[in-house]
């Protein structure tokens, strides 16, 4: 599947230990919506908005690493750090 391939791709290519560990770590999103970890492709695409032959765009969402119970560690350091944003006009 789709997801598993993206998921062995960030991880053969991502910083030891800062990556997502499974498939729930990602969310594939196309069209705006998030598309299910069990479906492939061809069953999660929207006919109405897609063009044949035309280029499909997604979007992959790594979830961040839940903090450690015994250190606030990465809590603190999400406090500090200013949040990101996107804008389209």
């Amino acid at each position: 599947m789709l997801m598993h391939y993206i998921l062995t791709d960030i991880i053969r290519t991502a910083d030891k230990g800062n990556g997502p560990k499974s498939i729930d770590d990602l969310k594939l999103i196309n069209a705006g919506m998030i598309l299910e970890n069990n479906r492939t492709l061809r069953e999660s695409r929207l006919p109405l908005t897609e063009v044949p032959g035309g280029v499909i765009t997604m979007h992959v969402v790594v979830r961040p690493p839940l903090p450690d119970k015994n250190t606030d560690k990465l809590k603190n350091d999400a406090m500090n750090k200013g949040g990101c944003s996107c804008s389209i006009l």
